[in-house]
């Protein structure tokens, strides 16, 4: 798909859009890829890309582009959209965070929305063969959200797939190779994450149940301990193996989520709020949601979008 025909077909995808004079839709078009080549009917290819920085207000939705996105977040927060989407733990509601690459089939309807007052994120626009495939591979294992720092080797491919930038021959198969490459690994490594978990102990399935479910109860490492028969420190050790997080760092986590819910859907002051999610300092709470966050309850009421 040539340059000017990929621009053009990007606008008539272009259901609605709400932006700040400091972006221009131009901007994910600075880096163009119009050659095709002859492995380009078998071989994943870049067709462009952008480095953006979006303010709030911003919003746009899209259908009907015959092309895949990937979006990494690099700084600030997002939010993605979609009709069908199916989302992976621990990211709710679609956060798009420093740190998270987002796959999406721009085929379908879906939109972007900044979160708070800053948004600096890359984009790519990808060819449809081949993407479709591992997207339908990677949606199976639960989404479409993936936080690159989680595993190195995808993350050294992506930031090898964005240094090539020439536009030859050469350099374009070697684009496609590390997207190609990019994908296999993103896939290998969740579905081997989502094997394992066929062997959680039963102690830590149940635990992190209870969190998910009784965020609001009262826990400590000696009292969980004492419920499942298994040392502080080794069940530490064991819950952030499967998990990625400590017990308690994951507890906050989930409690942050549910405060933010709380928020953009309830007025419930922000101390009722706080007790409601189980933390009873309302002065930790606060601090405990702007380290996870970025901001503190009052903004994020104030400048998250309610959608």
């Amino acid at each position: 798909m040539p340059d000017s025909t990929f621009a053009t077909e990007f606008f008539k995808s272009l259901i609605f859009s709400e932006t700040s004079s400091r972006f221009s839709f131009s901007d994910y078009f600075a880096h163009t890829y119009g050659r095709t080549y002859d492995f380009c009917g078998t071989l994943p290819y870049l067709l462009c890309r952008g480095d953006v920085s979006v303010t709030a207000p911003f919003s746009c939705e899209t259908a009907g582009l015959n092309a895949f996105c990937l979006l990494y977040t690099k700084k600030g927060a997002g939010k993605l959209l979609c009709n069908d989407m199916i989302l992976p733990p621990p990211q709710t509601f679609g956060e798009l965070l420093p740190g998270t690459l987002a796959f999406i089939d721009c085929r379908k309807k879906h939109r972007l929305v900044c979160l708070h007052n800053i948004w600096e994120y890359t984009i790519c626009f990808v060819s449809t063969p081949v993407s479709a495939y591992y997207h339908q591979k990677l949606e199976s294992l639960g989404g479409c959200i993936f936080r690159l720092e989680k595993d190195a080797d995808s993350l050294s491919l992506w930031e090898r797939f964005l240094k090539i930038q020439d536009d030859d021959e050469i350099h374009a198969l070697m684009r496609s190779q590390s997207l190609l490459s990019l994908y296999t690994q993103l896939y290998l490594f969740y579905a081997v994450q989502r094997e394992g978990s066929h062997h959680i102990p039963s102690y830590l399935t149940d635990m992190k149940k209870c969190f998910d479910t009784a965020y609001q109860e009262p826990y400590s490492l000696d009292d969980l301990s004492a419920r499942y028969g298994v040392n502080k420190f080794t069940l530490g050790r064991q819950f952030a193996k499967y998990y990625d997080d400590t017990p308690l760092k994951y507890l906050n986590k989930v409690r942050i989520e549910k405060a933010k819910e709380l928020l953009l859907h309830t007025n419930e002051k922000i101390g009722a709020i706080a007790q409601a999610v189980g933390i009873e300092n309302t002065n930790h709470f606060i601090r405990l949601f702007k380290e996870k966050t970025g901001v503190s309850p009052s903004v994020y009421r104030r400048e998250t979008p309610v959608l």
